[in-house]
C-alpha cells in the first residue's frame, strides 16, 4: 500500500514543478526582449520627439539599447540586474537631454561627458521643472522593472556564463561593425553640425550619439607629411626675413602696412586679455529696439583702438573652444567635430600665445573667478605654461563683489588690476589672461541685486524676460570696461587691453527667429556666421593707428594682437597673418574671403577653389599642432 501511494503523490507534484517554470522563464525572456523598445518609447515620450522618428530609424536606436542591456546581461548573467540599471540610466540621460536642450537649444554630445564638472558647477543658475511626461514615465519605468525583477532571466553556472558572454560579445561585435561598415554609408546617416537640435530630434537620440562616434577620430590630411611641414615652415622664415610684415590690401579688414606695433616701436609693458562671458552685440542677428543704449561705452570707444567682430567657433556654449582659438590659433573647423578642445588637444609644453610671450620676457597670469576644474583649465593653463592661474579661491577670499550669483566684471577687473600693481618685480613685464564669468548663462531667474536696467521696446517688448536681463547684463558689462580702460588711460607703464566675448547667449528661440525675420532652419549656411560673432577691442594708452576691420576668424586674433605689440612672433603665426588677408574668417561653417565670398569646407578643400591651397597647408599646421606628437617645433617657436 505504501508503495502504490509514492508514485499516485508524485505525479501532481512533477506536474507542478514541471509547467509554471518555462512559463515564467518565457515571460522573462519576452519582457527582456520587450525591454529596449519599452526604453525607447519612454525616451522619446519625455523627449518629445517620438512622433518625428520614422520606423527604420526607431528600430535601429532600439537596436543600439538592445546593446546596452545585452552586454550588461552577458556581464552579470541576471535580468534583475541588467534592466534595472540599463533603463534607469537610460531614462536619467533622457531627463538631462530634455533640460539641456531646453537651456542651451543643443543635445548633449558625448564630449558633454567629459565635462561633467562643468555642467554641474553652472547647473545650480538653472531653473529645473520637472514635465508630466517626465513624471508619468518615470512611475512607469517603475512598475515595469517590478514586472521584470518577478519574472527574471537567469544563466547559472560559469560555464553557460562563459559560452554565452562569447556568443553574445560576437554578436555585439557584428553588429557594431555592419552599422559603421555598412549601414551608416548605405543609408547616408550623418550629424548636421549646423542643425544638431533638427539632427537628434528626427533621428533619435541614442542613434545620433552612435553616429557621432565615427567623428571622434581624425585622419591625418591627403598629403600631408613632416617633410611638407618643415618645408612651409622654411618658406615662411624665408618670406619674414625678405618682408616686414603681411602685405596690406587695403581692404577693409586689414591694418595697412601691418605690423603696426613694430613700425611704431611701442611695445606693452602690461598684456592684458580679457575673454568676457556672452558678451555679444545681438543686432548682428537681426533688429530690435531697447529703451536705452546697453553698450553706450564701447560704441563711442575710438581712440587708439582697433576693433572688430570676431567670428568664435560655438554659440550658447563651449566658451573653452572659443578661448582655445584664440591662445593656441588652430580652427575648430580641423580638429574632430564637436570635440572639446581643452579635454584632448592642448597637451604639456603646447606651443601657444603663453609660450610666445613667455619667450620674450613676459610673466604669465591667468584669472577665472569660477573653479580650476572649469572646461578642464586648472590642467591646459599648466600645460601651456601659464606661471599663476588665480581661480575662484582667489576671488572668495577676497570677498569679490557678485552680480546674479557670479563675480561681476568690476569684481574680475579689479583683481586684474591689483596684478599689475603688485607684480614680483616693478619692471616685470606682465601678460594677463582673464575670462569672466558674469554674463554667464541662466537668465530666466529674478536676483535681488541685479537690477532690470534695460529693455526691448516695440513689438518685442515684454515677450522676452531672458534677452531683457541679458541686455541689462550687457550695460552692466560696459560700465565695468569704462571704469577698467578710465584706470589704465594714464597708468605710466604702456598698457595694452584686449577684450572680446567668447559667444552669443543662449536666449529664447523665437527672440532670435523674430529679430532674424525668419526661422533659424530656413536660414543658409552662409548667412549662419550672424550667430557667431562678438565685439572685439585692442586698446592701448599710448598711441596706435584705429580702425574697424570687420569679420575677423577668432584664430587670427591672437596673431594681431602680436602684431600691433611689436613683439616677435613664430611662422605660423605669421601664416596666420598673411592667410587673414586673403581669408579673414576661417570658420566651422566655412570660409570667407577678402570679398566676402562663402565657401564650404567642402569647396575650400577641393582642388577647384581658389582657397584650396592656402586651407590645406594651414590644415596640415593644425593636425601637426594640436593632434599629431611629432611637432614641428620651430615652426610654432619664435625663432
Amino acid at each position: 500500500m505504501l508503495r502504490e501511494a509514492v508514485p499516485k503523490k508524485a505525479v501532481p507534484s512533477e506536474r507542478i514543478k514541471r509547467y509554471p517554470i518555462p512559463i515564467g522563464k518565457g515571460l522573462g525572456l519576452l519582457l527582456f526582449f520587450l525591454t529596449p523598445a519599452f526604453s525607447y518609447v519612454l525616451f522619446g515620450y519625455v523627449t518629445g520627439n517620438l512622433p518625428n522618428i520614422p520606423l527604420q530609424l526607431a528600430s535601429l536606436n532600439i537596436l543600439w539599447m538592445a546593446v546596452f542591456y545585452v552586454a550588461l546581461f552577458l556581464l552579470c548573467g541576471t535580468t534583475r540586474a541588467a534592466i534595472p540599471v540599463v533603463s534607469f540610466f537610460l531614462f536619467i540621460v533622457s531627463l538631462a537631454e530634455t533640460f539641456v536642450m531646453s537651456f542651451r537649444g543643443v543635445p548633449i554630445m558625448l564630449w558633454d561627458v567629459l565635462a561633467f564638472r562643468t555642467a554641474m558647477t553652472v547647473a545650480g543658475h538653472y531653473v529645473f521643472t520637472p514635465s508630466i511626461q517626465m513624471g508619468i514615465a518615470g512611475i512607469a519605468l517603475f512598475l515595469w522593472n517590478v514586472l521584470c525583477w518577478l519574472f527574471p532571466v537567469q544563466v547559472r553556472g560559469w560555464k553557460h556564463r562563459l559560452l554565452l558572454a562569447l556568443g553574445g560579445s560576437g554578436g555585439i561585435l557584428a553588429f557594431v561593425l555592419y552599422f559603421f561598415l555598412t549601414l551608416i554609408p548605405a543609408m547616408g546617416l550623418e550629424i548636421n553640425m549646423w542643425e544638431l537640435a533638427d539632427t537628434y530630434d528626427r533621428t533619435g537620440y541614442i542613434l545620433s550619439t552612435a553616429v557621432s562616434l565615427r567623428y571622434m577620430v581624425k585622419k591625418s590630411p591627403s598629403g600631408y607629411s613632416l617633410a611638407r611641414l618643415r618645408q612651409l615652415c622654411s618658406q615662411i622664415i624665408k618670406e619674414m626675413d625678405e618682408a616686414e610684415g603681411p602685405p596690406a590690401s587695403g581692404e577693409e579688414g586689414s591694418i595697412e602696412g601691418g605690423r603696426a606695433g613694430q613700425e611704431r616701436g611701442s611695445q606693452p609693458v602690461n598684456l592684458i586679455c580679457i575673454m568676457n562671458e556672452s558678451l555679444a552685440d545681438l543686432k548682428v542677428a537681426g533688429d530690435f529696439t531697447t529703451d536705452q543704449p546697453y553698450f553706450p561705452f564701447l560704441d563711442s570707444l575710438t581712440e587708439n583702438t582697433v576693433r572688430g567682430s570676431l567670428c568664435v567657433p560655438v554659440f550658447g556654449a563651449m566658451t573653452s573652444n572659443t578661448e582655445f582659438e584664440f591662445l593656441v590659433g588652430d580652427s575648430m573647423a580641423l580638429l574632430p567635430a564637436n570635440v572639446i578642445a581643452y579635454q584632448f588637444y592642448v597637451q604639456p609644453g603646447v606651443r601657444s600665445l603663453v609660450s610666445t610671450l613667455k619667450d620674450q620676457g613676459y610673466r604669465s597670469v591667468a584669472i577665472h573667478p569660477f573653479p580650476g576644474s572649469n572646461w578642464n583649465r586648472d590642467t591646459c593653463y599648466r600645460n601651456m605654461g601659464f606661471d599663476e592661474f588665480l581661480a575662484w579661491e582667489a576671488f572668495e577670499a577676497t570677498g569679490s563683489e557678485l552680480l546674479r550669483n557670479y563675480v561681476s566684471d568690476r569684481g574680475c577687473y579689479w583683481k586684474v588690476i591689483d596684478a599689475v600693481e603688485n607684480k614680483e618685480k616693478p619692471e616685470d613685464r606682465l601678460f594677463l589672461f582673464t575670462v569672466t564669468m558674469q554674463n554667464h548663462g541662466g537668465y530666466e531667474e529674478a536676483f535681488d541685486n541685479f537690477p532690470q536696467e534695460v529693455r526691448l521696446t516695440g513689438p518685442l517688448a515684454g515677450r522676452y524676460p531672458k534677452a531683457d536681463q541679458y541686455l541689462s547684463l550687457m550695460k552692466k558689462s560696459d560700465e565695468a570696461f569704462e571704469e577698467l580702460i578710465a584706470y589704465f588711460k594714464d597708468y605710466p607703464e604702456p598698457t595694452m587691453i584686449v577684450m572680446f566675448g567668447d559667444h552669443q547667449p543662449g536666449l529664447e528661440d523665437a527672440f532670435y527667429d523674430e529679430i532674424a525675420g525668419r526661422p533659424s532652419f530656413e536660414v543658409p549656411d552662409a548667412e549662419r556666421l550672424m550667430w557667431y560673432q562678438t565685439p572685439f577691442v585692442i586698446w592701448t594708452n599710448y598711441e596706435q593707428p584705429s580702425v574697424d576691420m570687420g569679420k575677423l576668424g577668432a584664430v587670427y586674433l591672437s596673431s594681431y594682437v602680436l602684431d600691433l605689440a611689436g613683439l616677435a612672433m613664430p611662422p605660423y603665426n605669421q601664416f596666420l597673418l598673411r592667410m587673414s588677408q586673403e581669408l579673414p574668417v576661417v570658420h566651422p561653417i566655412g570660409v570667407y574671403g577678402r570679398d566676402g565670398s562663402y565657401h564650404s569646407w567642402e569647396q575650400a578643400e577641393s582642388g577647384d577653389d581658389p582657397y584650396h591651397v592656402l586651407v590645406r597647408d594651414y590644415g596640415y599646421m593644425v593636425y601637426n599642432h594640436s593632434m599629431d606628437r611629432r611637432t614641428v617645433q620651430e615652426l610654432f617657436s619664435v625663432p
